[in-house]
C-alpha cells in the first residue's frame, strides 16, 4: 500500500474510532476537535480556525453551537476590537476533561493488544510525524 493510501485509509478508521468512542459525550468529531483545541485562556478565532483547519464561517458556525449550549463563550478581543477570543466555560473545561479521559481509555484498549515495545515505537513515529505534519503546516 502507498504512503497516501495508507494515511488516508488510517485516517478513515481513526475518525470512525473516534465517532463510535466518543458518540456517548454527544458532540459532533468537529465539536470534539474544536473543544480539545481551545487552550486555558482561549485563543482568537482567526488563530483557532487556522489550527483546526476550518474557514472562518466554518468557525463561526460551529462556536455559536457551543456557545448555546454553554460549552463555549465569545468575548472580543482587547488587543483588536475586530477580533474575538474564544474561551471554555466551566461546563467546557469538564468536557475537555471528559475527553481527554475517553481518549486515553480507548488508546490505552487497543495499545493492550501491543507489546510495550511496539507501543514505544509507535509513540517515537507518531511524533516524528507529527512533528513533520507541524513544520508543513507552519511553511503553508
Amino acid at each position: 500500500m502507498e504512503f497516501g493510501e495508507l494515511l488516508k485509509q488510517f485516517l478513515i478508521d481513526l475518525q470512525s474510532v473516534f465517532r463510535t468512542q466518543l458518540k456517548k459525550l454527544d458532540l459532533t468529531l468537529s465539536q470534539i476537535i474544536l473543544i480539545s483545541s481551545i487552550p486555558i485562556g482561549g485563543i482568537d478565532m482567526t488563530t483557532l480556525s487556522i489550527k483546526i483547519g476550518v474557514d472562518n464561517s466554518t468557525l463561526t458556525r460551529l462556536i455559536d453551537i457551543l456557545i448555546k449550549n454553554g460549552i463555549v463563550k465569545k468575548n472580543k478581543n482587547p488587543k483588536d476590537k475586530r477580533s474575538f477570543i474564544v474561551t471554555v466555560t466551566e461546563k467546557g473545561e469538564f468536557l475537555q476533561s471528559k475527553i481527554e479521559l475517553e481518549i486515553e481509555s480507548f488508546v490505552t484498549r487497543i495499545f493492550q493488544k501491543t507489546s510495550s515495545v511496539d507501543q514505544e515505537e509507535l509513540k517515537k513515529n507518531l511524533s516524528s510525524f507529527h512533528w513533520i505534519v507541524s513544520k508543513y503546516n507552519l511553511n503553508n
